[in-house]
């Protein structure tokens, strides 16, 4: 009996909006896709041209009463990396679109994938209304994959064996977990003791240098985006954990409330467990006290930009 086809309504134009789409349509998931933008139908034409080889899936175009049965928002804004457009006219695009979305009785689970994807998040929460478990950023999803890769590479062994996580929020503010990586069931750190051949902390330094490379999100121009295929990649295998429902522990841009000694709700990349309904749950991690004090350094930040919104009174 065939899977009955899930819904995903891509709002707002990016350069990595057909790339997304194309991904998609590999993972052959029953789906039917419609964007939400009037440039969208020569997309929407080419990938009809194609539509005997990605028979599980459908390209449409739409308007915003899409949402109202949709499963999954994938939220697009490509001039949040656009430095020549204000804060202001920014808020005022997200307000704009996620008014359009509610009005059509959407309930279904947002994707954030924007650059400052935890600041749009919180704005996405405040003017939609939605349950915070229902909106979702890839966070640090990509950097901690890499982690598990990089390191999998020191120790030659497999990266389905590393156990480790990147928490935080973008390129300069992220925590490689060191207190909480494994290999195995063995910490890594015991491997500094033990075994200084293999290991040093030079090359944990080296690493955790790395990472800090990753953008939290591509920075987009008019003619190209950096980093698109791999964080395309990203959003896709989220897209599939909610749509599948395959309640797997990811590292993602979730809201905080009480967890972590947090003393604000706060929109912030930690491990989570994520299906159909969104954020089923976190998993939070027993920090050290230096990851503690840097991961409240990071979340303060957050919210002393939504602050500046706040008092600029474009949040209402």
């Amino acid at each position: 009996m065939p899977s009955k086809k899930k819904k995903i309504v891509v709002i707002g134009r990016s350069n990595l909006q057909n790339l997304y789409i194309h991904t998609i349509l590999l993972k052959k998931l029953p789906a039917e896709i419609y964007l939400i933008d009037e440039q969208a139908k020569t997309s929407v034409q080419d990938f009809e041209y194609a539509s005997y080889y990605h028979s599980s899936a459908t390209v449409n175009t739409g308007t915003f009463n899409e949402c109202r049965s949709a499963d999954l928002v994938l939220f697009f804004q490509e001039e949040m990396s656009n430095e020549s457009f204000s804060n202001e006219d920014n808020l005022a695009l997200i307000k704009e679109k996620v008014k359009k979305m509610m009005a059509t009785g959407f309930q279904g689970i947002v994707l954030v994938a924007t650059a400052e994807s935890n600041i749009v998040a919180s704005l996405i929460k405040h003017f939609s209304g939605l349950p915070a478990n229902q909106i979702i950023t890839p966070g640090t999803m990509l950097a901690t994959s890499y982690f598990q890769v990089e390191i999998a590479k020191l120790f030659k062994i497999s990266p389905k064996n590393v156990h480790g996580y990147i928490i935080g929020e973008s390129t300069q503010d992220v925590i490689p977990v060191w207190s909480r990586a494994f290999l195995g069931g063995k910490p890594i750190l015991s491997y500094l003791a033990e075994e200084q051949k293999r290991i040093t902390s030079d090359d944990l330094q080296n690493l955790t240098n790395m990472i800090t490379k990753i953008p939290d999100f591509p920075v987009e121009t008019k003619d190209s985006c950096s980093f698109r295929f791999s964080t395309v990649t990203v959003l896709a295998e989220l897209t599939e954990v909610i749509l599948r429902d395959e309640a797997r522990v990811l590292t993602v841009g979730v809201e905080v409330k009480e967890a972590y000694g947090l003393e604000r709700p706060v929109f912030v990349s930690v491990p989570a467990v994520v299906g159909a309904e969104g954020v089923r749950e976190l998993l939070e991690l027993n920090l050290s006290d230096d990851e503690q004090k840097e991961l409240k350094r990071i979340t303060t930040k957050t919210t002393e930009k939504l602050g500046l919104l706040h008092n600029k009174g474009g949040i209402s």
